[in-house]
C-alpha cells in the first residue's frame, strides 16, 4: 500500500534518475573527445594525478548524507567504465593468499568492467606490465626485510627492486590504494597496495613519493634518513635490501612526503645533496614514482573499509646486514 505523497516523491526520483542518466551519457561523450584530442597531441591518456583533483574539488563541495566513501566509488567506477575501458586498458592483480584484498581494492578503483588478471605473484603481475600484456599492476606495499626478488620469488622478495631496471619508458608507481579510508592518515598501512605503470607520475598538489637508493653496504639506514632530513626531505618509511657482499650496493626505497620529479632541477639538487651528505661517492638516488594522497573520509565507516593499520618506526640499522648499537649524527658517522 502506498500513500499519494510517496507517489509523488517516486515521481521525483524518477525524473532525478533521468536527468542523471541524461548527463552520464553527455559525459561519456566529452570523455571521449577528450580521448580523441588526447591521442592527436600524443598525450598520456590516463592522469591519475587529474582524477585525485577531480575528486578533491567534488569531495570539497560535497554535503548532505550521502557519504563521501560513496563519492568516491561512483567517481572511481565511472572512471573506469568510461575513460579506461574506451582506451582498452588492462589489469594485473597479485592477488595470493595474503594479499587477496588487493583484488577488491583494484576493482573499487579501476572499476568492474575494466578487465583484470589476476597473478601469483607481486612478480608475475610485474611480469606482466614489463612484457605489455596489461597497462597497470598492482602489488603489495612493501615490507621490510625482504630480499632482491633477482635473488628469490614468492614470498619475501622485494618487487620493488625492478624500479631499477632501465625500460623506456620506465616502470613507476603511480597510485595508491584503496584510494580512500575512513579514520585518521597513517604514513604506512599494512593492508594497501601500490599501482605500477609505464606512464609518468604526475604531480596532483599533494602527493607522497618513492625514490631508490642504491648505496655503498657500509651507509647505515639512520645515516640515510638523516641525510634525507638534512636535504629536505620528510622520511616516512625505509625499506631495504642488504647488499649481497662488500663489493655491492644495499638497495634502499625511501618513502617521502611530496612530490619529487628527478629531472627537475630544485629536486634534483635536493637528491645530490643527499649523496653529499652521506659522502657517497658512487650512490644514486632517483624518484621512482609515488602517488596522490588518499582523501580521509570522517567517521569510521563500515568495518570492511577499517583496516588496522601499522606505522612502525623506521629502523636505523645498518644497510649491510650488521647491527649498531647507536647511530652517530650524519656528520661524525665516516664515510
Amino acid at each position: 500500500m502506498s500513500s499519494s505523497k510517496l507517489n509523488a516523491i517516486r515521481e521525483q526520483i524518477d525524473k532525478l534518475d533521468d536527468r542523471i542518466h541524461d548527463l552520464l551519457m553527455e559525459r561519456a561523450d566529452l570523455i571521449k573527445d577528450v580521448g580523441a584530442e588526447k591521442r592527436r597531441i600524443g598525450a598520456q591518456i590516463v592522469m591519475p594525478a587529474r582524477e585525485a583533483m577531480m575528486i578533491r574539488r567534488l569531495l570539497a563541495r560535497h554535503g548532505g548524507d550521502l557519504p563521501q566513501g560513496s563519492i568516491v566509488r561512483i567517481w572511481r567506477e565511472l572512471v573506469g567504465a568510461v575513460s579506461m575501458l574506451q582506451t582498452g586498458l588492462k589489469v594485473a592483480v597479485c592477488a595470493d593468499a595474503r594479499h587477496a584484498g588487493l583484488s577488491d581494492m583494484a576493482r573499487d578503483y579501476f572499476g568492474g568492467a575494466l578487465p583484470t588478471q589476476k597473478a601469483n605473484t607481486p612478480a608475475a603481475a610485474i611480469s606482466l606490465l614489463r612484457d605489455g600484456q596489461v597497462d597497470f599492476a598492482v602489488v603489495p606495499w612493501p615490507e621490510d626485510g625482504e630480499r632482491d626478488s633477482r635473488e628469490r620469488e614468492g614470498a619475501g622478495a622485494a618487487w620493488w627492486r625492478c624500479l631499477m631496471d632501465e625500460m623506456d619508458p620506465p616502470l613507476r608507481i603511480v597510485t595508491r590504494l584503496p584510494y580512500g579510508h575512513y579514520g585518521e592518515a597513517p604514513p604506512h598501512t599494512d593492508g594497501t597496495g601500490l599501482v605500477l605503470s609505464r606512464i609518468a607520475y604526475q604531480s596532483s598538489g599533494e602527493d607522497d613519493s618513492f625514490l631508490f637508493c642504491a648505496l655503498e653496504p657500509h651507509i647505515s639506514r639512520g645515516r640515510l634518513v638523516d641525510a634525507a632530513k638534512g636535504a629536505g626531505f620528510e622520511a616516512l618509511n625505509l625499506y631495504t635490501i642488504p647488499a649481497r657482499d662488500e663489493f655491492m650496493p644495499s638497495f634502499h626505497l625511501l618513502h617521502v612526503r611530496g612530490y619529487i620529479d628527478s629531472d627537475a632541477e630544485g629536486d634534483r639538487v635536493c637528491l645530490d645533496k643527499i649523496l653529499e651528505i652521506l659522502k657517497s661517492a658512487d650512490g644514486r638516488i632517483f624518484c621512482v614514482g609515488g602517488y596522490p594522497v588518499p582523501p580521509v573520509f570522517p567517521g569510521k565507516g563500515p568495518a570492511d573499509h577499517a583496516p588496522a593499520y601499522a606505522a612502525p618506526e623506521i629502523s636505523r640499522g645498518r644497510a649491510d646486514g650488521g647491527k649498531k648499537k647507536k647511530d652517530k649524527p650524519a656528520a661524525e658517522d665516516g664515510a
